[in-house]
């Protein structure tokens, strides 16, 4: 039995066969699931001995009615998705270089029954819990554990966009909504022309130099920049 058809097996045996019924009509979950390891295999890329590298971030634009449609069931369906994408490379063979992701967005250009899948490259070591990355700049997103994001790159991309760096899946944030920008000892804050703006400190800003322990707010989620000093 191929990798497609487990997903679907496995999905009809979810709440006594409701997905069937509910997305009827739509974008189908087995339709998507195609589309991702198609999406793979036309990203891959051949690295150092003969490794083959695939992106392990989806996110699966649709439109308004599928993804209400696809609410109720949306983390069940990631779940089923991504472990469908993990088994897929394994038995082709490719490799990550972090924990598959895959995820649904909203776009208003697309009509019902009509998706599209985008694709990155996302490392394990740009996104971790507790004190990863401490002695380096970095952005802790408060949790239970707290999220790290070390800041290092010369420019990281804030936003909702599946291009971002730092993703945050909000309707409040747009999707490219900030940019973190080091220079040497010096981050600095550049709002890039959002539609709800960015705060630090609950001051609405559009570009700051960051201090350590200053509370920066895109949309819904708070994140506390950290200088590296602490060590």
């Amino acid at each position: 039995m191929g990798v497609l058809q487990r997903f679907e097996r496995r999905l009809e045996g979810l709440v006594e066969g409701a997905f069937a019924r509910v997305f009827g009509g739509v974008v189908q979950p087995v339709e998507v699931a195609a589309a991702l390891t198609r999406e793979a295999a036309d990203k891959k890329q051949i690295v150092g001995q003969g490794r083959v590298l695939v992106p392990n971030a989806f996110t699966v634009e649709v439109g308004r009615t599928d993804l209400e449609r696809f609410g109720e069931w949306d983390a069940q369906l990631r779940k089923e998705l991504a472990s469908m994408v993990r088994e897929h490379a394994q038995e082709q063979g490719w490799s990550f270089v972090g924990p598959v992701q895959v995820g649904f967005e909203q776009s208003d250009e697309l009509t019902t029954g009509v998706f599209r899948v985008l694709s990155r490259v996302v490392a394990d070591h740009l996104d971790g819990p507790h004190t990863q990355g401490v002695g380096r700049p970095r952005l802790v997103i408060p949790g239970n554990p707290d999220r790290v994001v070390p800041l290092t790159r010369a420019v990281t991309v804030v936003g909702r966009g599946a291009d971002a760096d730092l993703r945050l899946p909000d309707t409040g944030v747009s999707r490219a909504h900030a940019e973190l920008r080091v220079d040497g000892d010096v981050v600095r804050l550049v709002d890039l022309e959002s539609t709800n703006g960015t705060s630090i400190n609950g001051r609405r800003v559009r570009e700051s130099d960051l201090a350590d322990g200053d509370r920066v707010q895109i949309g819904a989620t708070a994140l506390v920049y950290k200088s590296g000093e602490d060590l």
